[in-house]
């Protein structure tokens, strides 16, 4: 192994393990920029397309980029590209239809935040969609936009695309838009994805709110800081797509029309909507904390008044227990415990000590100190 080969596998591996986290593979400081360099461990690259316009549909699963084929005046061409462990074929694609390649080195990057950049004939986007039920995690899912064609690049198989793809098999509205339309739908499919797993949060916080009222959230506390933390992961998440879409809504481009921009505005509404949910849900979270340390405070403190009421009962108990116990001469001195030498002396104790206990408890509940 030659020298740079040995300082490339100790640099990603620093990259890899430093601070205890695992980073994304890239490459070397100071490599040439624009350079592909792919994951082998990685899902393979397998991509299909979908040909749609003037009432027509083509889908079907592609093994080489060169079978591409072109788009006719008004057909759109959806190019959906899975798997970034081949540079070589995205490299291709990009050659196909002349995409930058600083872009493309940002697709095969995966750590990239969400993001809108505009080349000479193509917009770029970066946007970041949620794994199922996993909020700290998510997949890259770079786009670009073309006169006719929008190619996607995801990392693994799955997506929140489904939907999107039936509409256009059903032949409905989005048949007769362009391709700038169909990227808002990418897009606002991505966003929505982000609804359920904030309503899940919500419900969740609900019910922890419920167990700590009833006093039934001891084991809560560490559930809420993890919430807490995927709340402020998703609220970045959040920040970099409004960043994003807002630089698509503002910017003036001959690739978005003036009607599509209308619908990129209400995909920003949803950002914004969700920031305000994820905001509150956050703000929930820390009050629920504060509740369960409240009431944890509260239970403490029950648990301490009841324990100085036993010991304030049986002190002056103890006490005359103490006294009697001593062990003084009666023939040395008259003054010498002469109860003692009483017939009823050790009732005469007991009762002393039982009367003193109910005076102390009829003191304790005139002061209120048995109520919460």
């Amino acid at each position: 192994m030659s020298l740079s080969e040995r300082l490339g596998a100790a640099h990603r591996k620093v990259l890899k393990f430093a601070n205890g986290r695992k980073f994304h593979r890239r490459t070397l400081p100071g490599s040439e920029p624009g350079v592909l360099v792919s994951d082998q461990s990685k899902h393979p690259t397998t991509f299909r397309i979908m040909v749609y316009g003037e009432g027509e549909l083509v889908e079907k699963s592609l093994d080489r980029p060169d079978q591409i084929p072109n788009p006719r005046q008004g057909q759109v061409l959806w190019v959906d590209v899975t798997g970034l462990a081949n540079a070589d074929v995205i490299e291709a694609i990009g050659n196909r239809f002349n995409l930058h390649s600083l872009a493309l080195e940002d697709v095969l990057h995966i750590h990239q935040r969400a993001k809108t950049e505009e080349y000479t004939e193509t917009l770029f986007v970066v946007a970041r969609m949620l794994y199922p039920n996993q909020i700290r995690h998510s997949e890259q899912v770079s786009l670009f936009l073309g006169k006719n064609f929008v190619i996607t690049f995801q990392e693994d198989p799955g997506d929140c695309f489904n939907s999107l793809r039936e509409r256009i098999r059903q032949k409905g509205r989005i048949q007769t838009r362009s391709a700038d339309y169909l990227l808002y739908g990418l897009l606002d499919a991505i966003i929505d994805a982000y609804f359920p797993q904030l309503e899940r949060i919500g419900a969740e916080l609900d019910e922890i709110d419920v167990q700590i009222t009833a006093n039934h959230g001891r084991y809560h506390l560490g559930r809420l800081h993890e919430i807490r933390r995927e709340l402020i992961a998703l609220r970045k998440l959040l920040w970099q797509h409004r960043d994003a879409l807002n630089a698509l809504v503002r910017q003036e481009s001959e690739l978005i029309t003036n009607e599509t921009q209308i619908y990129l505005r209400d995909c920003l509404d949803h950002v914004v909507q969700l920031m305000d949910v994820s905001e509150n849900d956050r703000d929930s979270c820390i009050g629920l904390q504060d509740l369960y340390l409240t009431e944890l405070g509260q239970r403490t403190n029950d648990i301490m008044r009841v324990l100085t009421l036993f010991s304030s009962l049986f002190l002056p108990m103890t006490f005359i227990a103490g006294v009697y116990g001593m062990n003084f001469n009666t023939q040395s001195s008259p003054y010498n415990l002469p109860e003692l030498n009483w017939y009823y002396g050790y009732p005469f104790s007991l009762a002393l000590m039982g009367l003193t206990g109910i005076l102390l408890m009829a003191l304790f509940w005139f002061r209120g100190w048995f109520h919460r």
